[in-house]
């Protein structure tokens, strides 16, 4: 298959492959440049959300040791300012979720999440409306800590939320830009290409043979 490689094309076959590597190359080469733009757009986008909302971690001597066995990554970016959307994948997981978990245990609803504690609400609402007098104030005290651990879930949710929403956006840009130089390589390859065939010879024109009609005798 190779010794056909060293073969000579056509004038116009060799036209028509040049025009095929080159506008494969400029091809390229614009998607590779776009992806490249874009991509980093996404991640300087998300850099200057994240450290608009300077958000620090905490200082790693400053860890509980909950938090220290958490995660290596809050020792490893403690004190530092939020800028990236692996720190923030690190913060949503490790930190804020921990403390979520921590304040449910504490309240005696452990494993609860927002859903659950809406369920638990209602419960003892009906529970306080028909019990009697005696009974309400600590029926009270436990809707109220129901409550106010519902409130903690959705502020903690809603901020993990967004902070996932930057990792996964910082993640989608890097992958953009891992795309765009996979492009460029490829536009590199196409133009390696472009070359090979420029510099390789044509091959000979044949001239074509004409045809003699033969005597209708010779032809039986």
């Amino acid at each position: 298959m190779f010794q056909y490689l060293k073969q000579p094309l056509s004038p116009q076959m060799r036209a028509r492959v040049l025009m095929l590597w080159g506008a494969l190359t400029l091809g390229a080469l614009a998607v590779g440049a776009i992806a490249l733009y874009e991509g980093a757009f996404v991640r300087d986008n998300v850099r200057d959300q994240l450290s608009a909302q300077q958000i620090q971690f905490t200082p790693a001597d400053q860890l509980t040791e909950q938090e220290r066995n958490r995660d290596a990554c809050l020792v490893e970016n403690g004190g530092k300012l939020m800028t990236s959307g692996e720190q923030a994948r690190c913060y949503a997981n490790h930190y804020i979720l921990l403390h979520m978990e921590e304040s449910a245990t504490n309240a005696g609803y452990p494993g609860a999440t927002y859903a659950t504690l809406g369920n638990e609400q209602r419960r003892l609402r009906g529970e306080l409306a028909a019990a009697p007098q005696e009974n309400r104030a600590d029926l009270q005290r436990q809707l109220d800590a129901a409550t106010n651990l519902r409130n903690t879930m959705q502020t903690g949710s809603t901020l993990r939320g967004q902070l996932l929403n930057a990792w996964g956006w910082d993640t989608f840009g890097q992958g953009v830009i891992i795309g765009g130089t996979v492009a460029l390589l490829g536009a590199l390859l196409f133009a390696a290409l472009f070359v090979f065939e420029l510099t390789r010879g044509v091959a000979p024109v044949r001239e074509a043979t004409s045809y003699r009609a033969r005597p209708a005798m010779d032809r039986r």
